[in-house]
């Protein structure tokens, strides 16, 4: 199964096809522009790259676009000479930037200080995305660069989720929308400075980004708002309106923009036990899959 997801089959390099989308990027580049240049004490963590391939990490890595010596090289215009460190204390993984012209994310969140960092985290340099694995010795063998059709895929393991709120495997594709969504309780709480926010639903809470934010209030809202409507299709938000209405970091976002931010609002939604809240349909656009009770 996928290091990452553990839901879903591998297919490419290390990785299910899902979760090697969820690096997909602005910005395409082949293989040869990531280059592991040799480890002097390298550990058991790795960053896995858009192709499924790990990068095995020394205990103080440097990331950037011009390597001298030991690190991972990226290049690629986004990521700057120096761009940032990855590096274990006491255990444990920290990311920390260097000053980069572009940025360094953890989970869609800058990074601002040294952060820690988890297995299966999504790290970003600029524009190139990666997973952090916390030990190679539980990956999977490598695959090739196929493209297996996903719904072919069953997966066998499943994560915690929320008994009331099922949990769909193929996040694009139409779904069989269930009569009789169940009542979840929320509580948002958006902080005065802006900068994302935090989502509760039945005691358990997650902090998502500003844009991811904003998708999930606008559902809750949407389902609110068409009480009357049949529940059938009530409740659904248009792609075109979440590329008008959300705050992106792009100029021109697109359909394929929305994919990826509702695959990651899912992805943050299951790795915090809530479960899959988003309904994806044909022709219809995404909702809330549940009706929201307000406190």
């Amino acid at each position: 199964m996928c290091p990452v997801c553990a839901r879903r089959a591998v297919e490419v390099g290390v990785l299910c096809e899902e979760c090697r989308d969820d690096l997909a990027g602005p910005i395409n580049i082949s293989p040869e522009q990531i280059q592991l240049h040799g480890a002097r004490r390298p550990t058991r963590a790795a960053l896995i790259d858009p192709w499924g391939r790990p990068h095995v990490l020394d205990a103080h890595t440097l990331v950037g676009r011009q390597v001298d010596g030991q690190g991972l090289a990226v290049l690629e215009p986004s990521v700057s000479r120096n761009h940032a460190v990855m590096e274990t204390i006491d255990g444990k993984w920290l990311v920390r930037d260097l000053g980069s012209a572009n940025g360094t994310w953890h989970e869609d969140q800058l990074v601002e200080a040294p952060r820690a960092v988890a297995g299966g985290d999504r790290i970003r340099f600029g524009h190139i995305a990666f997973y952090l694995i916390d030990d190679i010795a539980k990956l999977p063998a490598q695959h090739g660069p196929s493209r297996t059709a996903t719904a072919t895929i069953r997966p066998q393991v499943r994560p915690p989720a929320s008994p009331a709120v099922p949990v769909h495997d193929d996040l694009d594709s139409e779904e069989a929308t269930n009569v009789g969504l169940p009542e979840v309780h929320f509580r948002l709480h958006e902080p005065t400075g802006g900068g994302g926010g935090m989502i509760e639903v039945d005691r358990r809470s997650v902090q998502l980004t500003a844009t991811q934010f904003e998708l999930m209030a606008l559902m809750i809202k949407r389902m609110a708002e068409e009480a009357k409507q049949p529940e059938i299709v009530r409740g659904f938000v248009r792609s075109s309106e979440l590329i008008a209405d959300l705050s992106w970091d792009t100029r021109e976002p697109s359909d394929n923009h929305v994919k990826q931010l509702v695959r990651r609002v899912r992805r943050a939604l299951m790795k915090s036990e809530i479960g899959d809240l988003i309904e994806s349909r044909h022709r219809f656009g995404y909702r809330l899959r549940a009706i929201p009770l307000l406190t």
